[in-house]
C-alpha cells in the first residue's frame, strides 16, 4: 500500500509540476482551434507582457512554415534574481498593414523583443521593447540601371500588469518602410497603439469565465506612385470564453468572438477613399486537451466563423460604390504533445492524414496530401 501511494503521489506531483509545460507554444493553441485568447499560455506575452513572469527557465523555438526560416522564432526566458524574470525573442513574426509594392529587399515583418517582468505587491509588471531594422542598397551597374535604397524600422514599447485573475496590456510603435530609386522616394510611416485585456472569473479548477478586449490602430502617411495618401487600420475583438479544468488531465475551452471586425482604409485628397472592412459576427473556438499518457498529450480544436467581406470605394466628391458578400468558415485542428525529459514537441497535425493516409516511403498520400505536419514548436524547460 505505501508503494502504492508513493507512485501515486509522484504521478500527481509529474502531472503539477508539468502543469507549466502545458502552458505553451502557439502550436498548442492552433492545434486547440486557436483559443490562446481564453487560457494561460506564454503564446499570449506580446499582448500581455507582465505574464511572463509565470514562465521562467524556458527555451522555446516556434517552427510555422516548412523551409521558411524568416518565420521561425526563438525565445529565452531566464530568471533575474528571485522577483524577475527577462526574456527575448528573435525573429518575431509582425502582421502590419503595409501597402504592396513599396519594397522588393525589405520586409517590414519581423522584430526582435526584449521583455521583463517583476513582482509587485499582488501583481506582476511587465515590459517590452521590440525592435526590428533592415536596409538593402542596390548601385547601378550600367546606364539602364538605378541606384536604389530600401529601409524597413520598427519601434514598439508596451507595458502590462497581469495577475491570476486578470491581464492587462497596452503598446505604442513606429513602424516605417521606404524605397528610393534616384529622386523618387516611396513611403509608408506612422503612429499605432493597442490595448489589450481579459478577466479569468470563477475557480481555477472549475469553470472559468473569460471577457476578452483587443484594440489595435495604426494610422500612417503614405508616399507612393507621385500620390500622397493617409491611411488608417483598426482591428476590433470582442469576446467571452468558457475555460473549464475538467481535472488534472483534461481541459476544455469554447471562445466566442462576439464581435470582431479588421477595417483598411486608404484617403487620397482629391482622388478618393477605398475601404475594406471584415466583420466577424459571430465566431466560434473550440478546443480541448488531455493527457493520453504521462509523456502524451492529445488535442482536438475547431473554429467556425461567419464573416461579412465589404469592399468600397468614394470618389472625391462622388457617389459610394460598394460590394459586400458573406461567407462561413469552418476548420478542424487536431494536435499532438510528447514529452522527451526536459523536452516537449507540439505538433499541429495535418488532417487529411486521418483520411487519406501517409505513404511511409514517399511522405506522400495517395492525394499528395503532403506533410504530415503543419507546424511545430519545440520547448525545453530547465
Amino acid at each position: 500500500m505505501g508503494t502504492f501511494a508513493t507512485k501515486f503521489l509522484i504521478l500527481i506531483m509529474m502531472l503539477i509540476g508539468s502543469s507549466a509545460a502545458l502552458q505553451a507554444t502557439e502550436t498548442r493553441v492552433q492545434s486547440m482551434g486557436g483559443v490562446g485568447g481564453f487560457m494561460h499560455d506564454n503564446s499570449n506575452i506580446y499582448l500581455f507582457p507582465a505574464s511572463i513572469y509565470r514562465y521562467e527557465n524556458q527555451l522555446i523555438t516556434e517552427l510555422r512554415l516548412k523551409n521558411q526560416v524568416n518565420t521561425f522564432t526563438a525565445g529565452v526566458h531566464l530568471p533575474f534574481g528571485e522577483t524577475a524574470v527577462g526574456g527575448i525573442y528573435l525573429n518575431r513574426n509582425l502582421n502590419l498593414p503595409v501597402p504592396r509594392g513599396l519594397t522588393s529587399q525589405v520586409r517590414l515583418d519581423q522584430a526582435t523583443d526584449f521583455l521583463v517582468g517583476m513582482k509587485f505587491a499582488e501583481n506582476n509588471l511587465g515590459l517590452r521593447i521590440s525592435i526590428g531594422l533592415e536596409d538593402a542598397d542596390h548601385s547601378a551597374v550600367d546606364s539602364l540601371d538605378f541606384d536604389r535604397q530600401e529601409t524597413a524600422r520598427y519601434f514598439e514599447f508596451a507595458g502590462g500588469v497581469s495577475s491570476n485573475y486578470y491581464d492587462f496590456g497596452a503598446y505604442f510603435n513606429l513602424p516605417s518602410i521606404e524605397g528610393v530609386t534616384g529622386a523618387v522616394k516611396e513611403k509608408w510611416s506612422g503612429t499605432g497603439f493597442g490595448v489589450s485585456g481579459r478577466f479569468f472569473l470563477g475557480p481555477a479548477n472549475g469553470i472559468q469565465y473569460v471577457p476578452l478586449v483587443i484594440i489595435d490602430q495604426i494610422s500612417a502617411d503614405l508616399e507612393q506612385d507621385t500620390v500622397d495618401s493617409e491611411t488608417d487600420f483598426l482591428r476590433v475583438s470582442m469576446g467571452i470564453g468558457f475555460h473549464y479544468q475538467v481535472n488534472a488531465n483534461n481541459l476544455v475551452i469554447l471562445g466566442v468572438e462576439v464581435f470582431g471586425m479588421e477595417s483598411d482604409e486608404r484617403n487620397t485628397p482629391g482622388v478618393g477613399k477605398t475601404q475594406t472592412i471584415i466583420r466577424r459576427f459571430p465566431a466560434f473556438y473550440l478546443g480541448g486537451e488531455t493527457v493520453y499518457k504521462n509523456w502524451m498529450l492529445l488535442r482536438v480544436g475547431a473554429r467556425h466563423a461567419l464573416e461579412e467581406i465589404e469592399t468600397s470605394f468614394r470618389p472625391a466628391g462622388g457617389r459610394k460604390v460598394k460590394d459586400s458578400r458573406r461567407r462561413a468558415n469552418f476548420d478542424l485542428f487536431v494536435g499532438l504533445g510528447i514529452r522527451l525529459g526536459n523536452f516537449q514537441v507540439d505538433f499541429d497535425i495535418n488532417d487529411n492524414y486521418l483520411f487519406e493516409g501517409p505513404d511511409f516511403i514517399s511522405g506522400q498520400g495517395s492525394d499528395e496530401i503532403d506533410d504530415f505536419v503543419n507546424r511545430l514548436s519545440i520547448s525545453y524547460y530547465f
